[in-house]
């Protein structure tokens, strides 16, 4: 395909992700690709799946820059001239499982993989994860067994407690995703709501109720908060559907994380007879790199590693490039 040829057909597919796939593919070599939505995207996705790739594989992910682009691609793809096995797609859950006709089911198919929980960073947000960021990133080794149970009870009781309190605003993000209003959820900053003591999660006095927190995000996005009772309403749906548990933002939670181990770092001699000083940090993290950094030290989810074997691993067993 000449360079013409490739504007001219990613013009009429109206994609910028689809017209730099065409420039990045090549039939004969041994490469696969891969549709993302945003730039930490790859991460997360490319170390489990090179991981699974023979020898000599590798993968090209192109980040779409959101979750409709990356179906739109999906449903406009040429299959007549691609093997689908070699093409995937990975896109967020978001709340789609809370929303009406969700695009994922229009666009079902084996090569479209759909986040367990809200996000990929859901999947990072783990205790056995904040071990090893603790000891590998921060310093912080040769805890005793009762130290470190002292340190992840900490941890979990911040996640449990954040994600209950960010419950209120999640239900109202669920309502303005019914009725289509664009809320740039980015906007909102859980930093502007919670501190930190010892590394125990806190809430600023002035958010402590619920339609506080509620007025805060709206504000931030600049949208109406709903009437009490759609509130009411909403949350009971986000509850009903394990919400609090599994479709708390990502982004938020990664926040947490990076929050609460920094909170730890700084608070260790007050864990840690061993540490009488802050240990030195052998990466800086923040929130620009934070899933380069944790990404890569996640397990992948099992329905993840189903998917790539039905597709990259299944497409290299049966395929021979020249």
């Amino acid at each position: 395909m000449s360079m013409l040829d490739v504007h001219e057909e990613a013009l009429d597919l109206g994609s910028g992700s689809y017209h730099e796939f065409l420039l990045l593919y090549k039939a004969s070599r041994p490469v696969v690709y891969g549709f993302v939505e945003g730039r930490e995207d790859p991460s997360f996705y490319r170390g489990f799946i090179e991981h699974l790739l023979p020898a000599g594989w590798s993968v090209r992910m192109i980040r779409s820059g959101n979750r409709d682009a990356v179906l739109s691609v999906l449903r406009t793809m040429p299959w007549d001239r691609f093997a689908r096995k070699r093409i995937c797609f990975f896109v967020d859950r978001d709340l789609s499982n809370f929303l009406p006709e969700a695009p994922e089911a229009v666009a079902a198919a084996d090569s479209l993989y759909v986040t367990d929980n809200y996000s990929i960073e859901n999947d990072v947000v783990n205790s056995h994860v904040f071990e090893r960021v603790l000891e590998e990133v921060f310093g912080i080794t040769d805890l005793g067994n009762t130290e470190l149970k002292a340190i992840i009870d900490l941890f979990e009781a911040n996640v449990a407690e954040f994600c209950e309190l960010l419950t209120p605003i999640m239900a109202q993000v669920l309502i303005w995703r019914r009725g289509k209003a664009r809320a740039f959820l980015d906007k909102i900053k859980p930093s502007q709501m919670f501190v930190f003591s010892d590394a125990k999660l806190c809430l600023r006095d002035e958010y402590e109720s619920a339609a506080s927190r509620v007025a805060y995000a709206a504000g931030a996005v600049k949208l109406i908060p709903s009437p009490d009772n759609e509130l009411r309403a909403a949350e009971t749906d986000f509850r009903d559907g394990s919400g609090p548990t599994r479709f708390i933002r990502g982004k938020y939670l990664l926040w947490l994380f990076v929050e609460s181990a920094l909170n730890l770092h700084a608070s260790i001699p007050k864990f840690c007879a061993r540490h009488t000083i802050s240990p030195k940090v052998r990466l800086t993290i923040g929130a620009g790199n934070a899933m380069s950094i944790i990404g890569p030290r996640a397990k992948p989810p099992a329905s993840l590693v189903e998917f790539l074997n039905m597709n990259y691993v299944a497409y290299t067993a049966e395929t021979r490039l020249v």
